[in-house]
């Protein structure tokens, strides 16, 4: 590279060199200095509910098993074998005390202990170090209410550090009742051929682009008209809480007007569950501020209202595999689960009538990148520089609705990430630690 990582990344003036979209070495790099070191969304715990419980996910391109033992315990471990690296599970989900791997059956259990080699005496003399040839430990597992999440830097700092504030707006989502949210069955997998930076970057603060490329669906109506209103610059925000971390939300002056920004088919729902989520987060996560979407640096948006959590999982500079959930209040009744389901479905399947919008913006984009001749003029992510502010009731710093402010922290933070050597950039918190705000600050 001729240029350092943090050259690349103007966060005063927004612009943006457009060959971290698509040059294989900036790439590589990330795969080691951002998916090597960041925490990364796992799944959630009701995806393992009972002991000996497994599933399987990826970080960055790494293949995991995440298991619960007897005991309760989650752990993570590299889903290959230490023989010829072959995957010693291949099921998306199951109940086993062990793996085996189908090359030459050596047998691991699931705490990651290698338990089993064929012909230990007689073609290795009982010379291996069977001990030291285990499965591959994640760096470090944590939960939050109910999300696991690893990463493979045994020194990286707390999750609840590298959240930071964003824990205070997650609670929106993860503790509005009691016992929390879990995710419906299933989950939807695809492949978009662009960057993964650009839904991550979607996702954390992009609503600029709503009434041009999602017209379509707000004039058939299927968005609930009249809740938004045509046009730019109305009321809302996006919010930077730092660490590269951002969300969009609105604001509400009573609980009922919270209620009617919302899709029809969940207002009445929306409305009997006001009194509990007041009670446990305050008036100001449970009704002022109506978020509508998010990402966690660097790879798991989220959209509210839509009920769906993804993680964009990258498969070189220009593919991206995509994995949803679709996310419910656990006691929420059986027909309003239905509901969210069907709408996460429709709005963002792969069919969905705002996906495939968003799916060619990204790939417009990735594949303009790669032009000699496109790669000389920077991405322009200017939206909103010098009007960034402060809101005496939120956590972080706030720009307008319509504004790229989350866009230029993003690219920021990946670029110190991406400069860092054998050290952590600094993160951002306030005043009140982030332990004392999980355990229930407001």
């Amino acid at each position: 590279m001729d240029a350092s990582f943090r050259d690349m990344v103007d966060g005063r003036t927004g612009l943006i060199d457009r060959r971290i979209f698509a040059d294989p070495l900036v790439y590589e790099r990330e795969l080691a200095q951002i998916f090597g070191r960041c925490w990364l969304l796992l799944g959630h715990e009701c995806q393992i509910p009972n002991e000996n419980d497994y599933m399987t996910a990826y970080m960055g391109e790494d293949p995991v098993i995440v298991s619960r033992l007897a005991g309760g315990r989650i752990v993570a471990h590299l889903n290959m074998c230490r023989h010829r690296g072959n995957r010693v599970c291949r099921a998306d989900s199951g109940n086993a005390r062990s793996f085996t791997c189908p090359f030459h059956g050596w047998t691991f259990g699931n705490d990651g202990r290698l338990d089993h080699v064929p012909g230990l005496d007689e073609v290795y003399y009982g010379e291996l170090d069977v001990a030291s040839n285990g499965l591959v430990p994640v760096g470090q597992l944590d939960t939050y209410k109910g999300l696991i999440w690893a990463t493979w830097d045994r020194d990286a700092p707390p999750l609840l550090d590298y959240l930071g504030d964003m824990a205070w707006y997650l609670d929106l989502v993860l503790d509005r009742r009691e016992g929390g949210i879990e995710f419906l069955p299933g989950v939807h997998k695809w492949q978009v051929h662009c960057n993964w930076k650009f839904p991550a970057d979607n996702f954390i603060g992009d609503s600029y682009h709503g009434p041009v490329s999602h017209k379509s669906a707000w004039v058939s109506g299927f968005e609930g008209q009249p809740r938004r209103k045509p046009g730019y610059g109305y009321e809302g925000f996006q919010i930077s809480p730092g660490n590269g971390h951002g969300l969009g939300a609105r604001w509400a002056e009573s609980p009922e007007e919270y209620v009617a920004m919302g899709l029809p088919e969940f207002q009445e729902y929306d409305r009997a569950r006001l009194p509990e989520a007041e009670q446990r987060l305050g008036p100001v996560r449970a009704w002022k501020i109506s978020p509508m979407h998010a990402t966690i640096f660097p790879n798991v948006s989220i959209l509210w209202q839509g009920g769906t959590i993804r993680v964009w999982h990258p498969r070189g500079p220009g593919l991206t595999q995509a994995w949803g959930w679709c996310f419910v209040d656990r006691d929420a009744p059986a027909p309003m689960k239905k509901i969210v389901r069907l709408h996460e479905t429709h709005r963002h399947g792969t069919s969905g009538t705002w996906e495939t919008d968003d799916i060619d913006n990204w790939v417009m984009s990735t594949q303009a990148s790669r032009g000699h001749v496109a790669r000389a003029y920077p991405a322009n992510i200017s939206m909103g520089v010098g009007h960034e502010s402060s809101f005496p009731e939120l956590r972080g710093r706030i720009g307008k609705f319509q504004s790229e402010i989350n866009q230029r922290a993003f690219y920021s933070h990946w670029a110190e990430m991406m400069a860092s050597e054998g050290r952590w950039p600094a993160l951002e918190r306030g005043g009140e630690s982030v332990a004392e705000r999980a355990a229930g600050g407001r």
